[in-house]
């Protein structure tokens, strides 16, 4: 959230797309909190504002849907967790 989800990024996104030309898809895959981590997710306001935007500068958009986040499984969450207590070899 605030780094890089606003309506201004995502025309900045479509232009950098449309110099590759027709046809990009993005696939959007919001932020999953992961304890410890300054990163915030993005609200669904600030999400859908995102694909609108894109959407109105002709590029097709998806929004990955996340599950796993109340058993803290959803991507990169298990990574974190992984991380601060790793397996021993």
């Amino acid at each position: 959230a605030g780094i890089n989800d606003s309506v201004d990024n995502a025309v900045e996104l479509a232009a950098l797309l449309r110099k590759w030309g027709p046809g990009s898809h993005v696939n959007l895959i919001p932020f999953n909190p992961i304890e410890g981590s300054a990163h915030r997710r993005p609200c669904k306001k600030s999400i859908s504002a995102f694909c609108e935007a894109l959407g109105s500068q002709k590029v097709t958009v998806s929004v990955r849907q996340t599950r796993g986040l109340d058993a803290s499984a959803a991507c990169g969450q298990l990574r974190n967790e992984f991380q601060k207590s790793p397996l021993s070899s």
